[in-house]
C-alpha cells in the first residue's frame, strides 16, 4: 500500500485528470444503460416455460393481449370502425406478427362492452417484452375516443416493472442523497470532509455504471442492474471514503503531517478497505452460480460498481485528502492544532458513547452474548419458511394506474381470472398421432376441478399441438401453481403417461423463474461462506476470528431475512412500513440479499477487527484493544450504516415490489448488523475468547502485556494519555 501511495503522491495531477476523464466517459455510457437493459430473464433459457414460449411465438400464438372497453368495443358498425385503427396501429408495431380478437366465451353481462385482442410477437418472451415496450411508450397507439385501451400479458407486466424501476431510481436518489449529506455533516462537522465521500461515491457510481453501459452493447443486462448496482456502489464508495477521512483526521490531530497522515491511513484503513472490497466482489461473483440471466447480469453490474468504489477510494481519495490537508478537520480542531504547534491531546475522533458501551459489554460479555443471540434467533425463526414465501408478483401488486393491472382486472371481471392467461401445453408426437395425443391431454384436464376449459389447437407443424387450458383461478393463485406442478411431476403426469409434452404459460413462467433463482440459493450460500472464510483467514492471520465472523454472518443473514419476511408478508408488518398489502418475496430478493448482506456484514467486520488487531499487536491487551477499537470505529461505522440505510430507504419507497423489498431488507440488515452484531456480538464474543482470538498455526499467540506496559483503557471517549498505537 505504501508503494501505491508514493505513486499517487508523485503523479497526483495526471491521475486526478485521468480520474475526471474516466468519470465523464463513464457518465456518457451510464446514461444509455437503461435503454439497453433487457427485461425478464429470471427463468433459465432451458426451462419448459421458455421452450413453450418460443414454440408458440414461432407459430403466431398471442403472447400479449389488449383490452378495449367503451365505444370501440361495441358490437355494431360504429364499434368496429372505432376498433379498426387500434388494431392497425398495433399490427404496425415492429415485432408484432399478428393481431386478432381472442376466441373467448361470452363475457359476464354486467361487465359492459369489451373486446380482447390477442397480440402475437416474434422472439419468445423477450420479443413480447420488446413489443410491450414500444406500445407502452407510444400512448397514441393505445388510445381511442370514447374508449379505454389497456395492454396486458406477462411481457407487458415485465416491461412496466422496468419503467417503474427507472422512475423509482430517480426518487430514491432524491430521497437518499440529502440524508447522506446531513449524516456526513453531522459526523465530520467540516464541509470539505463531507464533500470527499460524496465525490468519491458519485464518481464510483458513474464509473461502474458506465462500464456496465459499455458492456451492455454486447451483453443483455437485466433491468435490475441499474437499481441494484446503484444501491451497492454508492453506499460502499461513500463508506470507504468515510473510513479513510476519519483515519486521516485522527492522525492529523496527533501531530502527523498531511503526507504521513494519508500514508498511515492507506497503510491501515486502506488495507482493510482492499480486503473488504475483495470480499464484497467475491460475494457478488457467487451470483453467477444462479442459472438466470437476470441474476448473473445484476451480479456483474454490482461487481463493476464495487470495483469502481474500491479504485475511487484507494486512488482518488488519497490525492484529494492530500490536496485538502488540514481543511478536513473541524474549524475549532484546526485552530487548536495550529495554536498548539503539535498534537491535540484530546482525541476528537474517539466516541465517548462507544467507549463506555464497549466497556459495558466487555464487563459482562456472557450476559450480552446470550441476550443478543436470543434476539437474533427470534428474527431468524420466520426465515425457516422462506421457501414457501417466494413468488413473482402478480399484476394486482402493480400501482392502481398500471395498464397491465387494469387490463388484467377488466378481463378477469368479464371472463374469469384464468381465461386470458391460460396454461399452455405443447404436445410433441408424430404427425399421425399428435392430434390424438393432444385430445387425450384435453380430456384428462377437462375432468380436473381447477380447469374451466381445455381445447386442442393445431399449430403450423403437424407434429406439434397446443392445448390451451383456461383455469378457474388466476395465474398467480396457488391452486393454479399446483395444477402446473401436477402436470409436470404429479398425478396428472401419471395419467398422461406416454404423452410427450411441455407446460408453459404465465403460471409456468412464474414457477420456472422462482425455481431457477431459489434452487441455487443453498449452493451459492455454501460457496460464498467458504470463500469468505478463506479470505478472512488470510486477511486476519487468525483461525478463530474468521470462523466467528462466518457464524455471525449466518446469524445476521437469517435475522435479516426473517425480519424482511415479517415486514413484507404479514398484515402488521406491511402496515408498519406503509405498504397497502403484504406480498411474497420476489425470488430475486433472497439471492441479492444473501450476496449483499454477507458482503456488507463482512465489510464492517473487517473494518472493526482490523482496528482491534492493530491495537492488540501493540499492547497485547485484549480487553483494552476491544474497548478502544469499538470507541474508535463506533462513530464512523454508525454513520456509515446510517448512510447505507438512507440509500436503501430511498428504494423502499419504490412502487416496484422487488425494489421495495430489497430496500427494506437491506436497510434492516444494515441496522441490525451495525448495532446488535458490531455493538454486542463481536465485542462480547472476542472478550470471552480472549487471546484465542489471535491464534494462528506457526505464529506465536501474543500474551497480555504486563500491567505497567498496557495502554490506558478508554472509558469515556478520552485516553488518559495522548499517545496512540499506530
Amino acid at each position: 500500500m505504501d508503494r501505491l501511495t508514493d505513486f499517487l503522491f508523485r503523479n497526483g495531477k495526471p491521475v486526478l485528470v485521468a480520474w475526471v476523464l474516466l468519470a465523464v466517459v463513464g457518465g456518457f455510457f451510464a446514461l444509455g444503460l437503461e435503454g439497453r437493459a433487457v427485461p425478464g430473464g429470471e427463468a433459465s433459457e432451458s426451462s419448459q416455460a421458455e421452450a413453450v414460449a418460443r414454440e408458440l411465438s414461432a407459430n403466431g400464438v398471442p403472447s400479449l393481449f389488449v383490452v378495449v372497453t367503451g365505444r370501440a368495443a361495441g358490437d355494431d358498425a360504429a364499434g368496429r370502425a372505432a376498433l379498426e385503427p387500434i388494431s392497425a396501429a398495433i399490427a404496425g408495431t415492429e415485432g408484432v406478427r399478428e393481431v386478432k380478437p381472442l376466441p373467448l366465451p361470452p363475457p359476464d353481462p354486467g361487465s359492459g362492452p369489451i373486446v380482447v385482442l390477442g397480440v402475437s410477437a416474434t422472439g419468445g418472451v423477450d420479443g413480447s417484452i420488446d413489443v410491450a415496450n414500444k406500445l407502452l411508450n407510444d400512448e397514441e397507439e393505445l388510445t381511442a375516443e370514447g374508449s379505454e385501451v389497456f395492454l396486458g400479458g406477462y411481457g407487458a407486466h415485465r416491461e412496466e416493472l422496468v419503467q417503474l424501476s427507472r422512475s423509482d431510481l430517480l426518487r430514491a436518489e432524491q430521497v437518499g442523497l440529502p440524508i447522506v449529506l446531513v449524516v456526513l455533516l453531522l459526523t465530520f462537522g467540516a464541509l470539505w470532509a463531507t464533500v470527499v465521500p460524496l465525490v468519491i461515491g458519485l464518481s464510483a457510481l458513474v464509473g461502474g455504471l458506465g462500464a456496465a453501459g459499455a458492456l451492455a452493447y454486447g451483453i443483455p443486462f437485466s433491468e435490475y442492474v441499474t437499481n441494484a448496482a446503484s444501491m451497492v456502489g454508492l453506499a460502499l464508495a461513500v463508506d470507504y471514503a468515510m473510513f479513510l477521512v476519519q483515519r486521516v483526521r485522527e492522525s492529523l490531530l496527533r501531530g502527523m503531517g498531511v503526507d504521513d497522515s494519508v500514508r498511515h491511513a492507506m497503510r491501515t484503513t486502506g488495507t482493510a478497505i482492499a480486503w473488504s472490497g475483495i470480499t464484497v466482489v467475491v460475494a457478488e461473483a457467487t451470483m453467477f452460480l444462479v442459472d438466470s440471466r437476470a441474476i448473473r447480469t445484476a451480479g456483474l453490474g454490482m461487481i463493476l460498481v464495487t470495483v469502481a468504489a474500491i479504485v475511487a477510494a484507494l486512488v482518488g481519495a488519497p490525492i484529494v485528502l492530500r490536496m485538502l490537508g488540514l481543511r478536513v478537520l473541524r474549524k475549532k480542531d484546526r485552530q487548536r492544532l495550529l495554536a498548539s504547534g503539535g498534537a491535540v491531546a484530546v482525541d476528537a475522533e474517539v466516541s465517548g458513547f462507544w467507549a463506555r458501551w464497549g466497556k459495558r459489554v466487555t464487563d459482562r460479555p456472557g450476559r450480552w452474548l446470550v441476550g443478543a443471540t436470543v434476539l437474533m434467533a427470534l428474527f431468524c425463526v420466520p426465515a425457516l419458511d422462506l421457501a414457501d414465501r417466494v413468488d413473482l408478483p402478480s399484476a394486482s401488486a402493480m400501482p392502481s394506474d398500471s395498464q397491465v393491472r387494469q387490463a388484467t382486472e377488466a378481463a378477469a371481471a368479464a371472463y374469469g381470472p384464468g381465461v386470458i392467461s391460460p396454461v399452455e401445453i405443447v404436445v410433441r408426437a408424430t404427425a399421425d398421432t399428435a392430434r390424438t395425443q393432444a385430445e387425450r391431454v384435453a380430456q384428462v384436464l377437462s375432468g380436473d376441478p381447477e380447469v374451466r376449459a381445455a381445447a386442442p389447437v393445431p399449430l403450423d407443424r403437424p407434429d406439434v399441438y397446443r392445448v390451451s387450458v383456461a383455469t378457474v383461478h388466476s395465474p398467480s393463485d396457488d391452486r393454479t401453481h399446483d395444477l402446473v406442478r401436477s402436470l409436470r411431476d404429479g398425478d396428472l403426469r401419471g395419467q398422461l403417461d406416454g404423452v410427450v409434452y411441455e407446460v408453459g404459460g404465465e403460471t409456468a413462467m412464474r414457477i420456472d423463474a422462482t425455481d431457477a433463482l431459489f434452487a441455487s440459493l443453498p449452493l451459492m450460500l455454501a460457496v460464498l461462506l467458504g470463500l469468505v472464510l478463506l479470505l478472512l483467514v488470510v486477511a486476519m492471520r487468525s483461525i478463530v476470528l474468521p470462523i466467528k465472523a462466518v457464524l455471525l454472518v449466518v446469524v445476521s443473514l437469517g435475522a435479516s431475512t426473517g425480519g424482511l419476511l415479517l415486514l413484507s408478508t404479514t398484515e402488521v408488518g406491511a402496515a408498519l412500513i406503509g405498504w397497502s398489502d403484504p406480498a411474497d418475496l420476489h425470488p430475486i430478493v433472497p439471492i441479492t440479499i444473501v450476496a449483499i448482506v454477507i458482503a456488507l456484514s463482512t465489510d464492517y467486520e473487517v473494518i472493526l477487527i482490523s482496528r482491534i488487531a492493530e491495537l492488540f499487536r501493540g499492547s497485547g491487551d485484549n480487553t483494552g484493544s476491544i474497548i478502544d477499537g469499538v470507541a474508535r470505529t463506533g462513530r464512523v461505522i454508525s454513520s456509515a450504516a446510517a448512510i447505507m440505510i438512507a440509500v436503501f430507504f430511498g428504494f423502499a419507497l419504490s412502487d416496484v415490489t422487488p425494489l421495495k423489498q430489497l430496500g427494506v431488507g437491506l436497510a434492516f440488515a444494515v441496522l441490525i448488523d451495525a448495532t446488535v452484531v458490531r455493538g454486542v456480538l463481536v465485542p462480547a464474543s472476542m472478550q470471552l475468547m480472549g487471546r484465542w482470538n489471535w491464534w494462528f498455526p506457526s505464529s506465536p499467540t501474543p500474551r497480555p502485556a504486563p500491567p505497567a506496559e498496557r495502554r490506558p483503557e478508554v472509558v469515556s471517549g478520552r485516553a488518559s494519555s495522548s499517545d496512540d498505537l499506530v
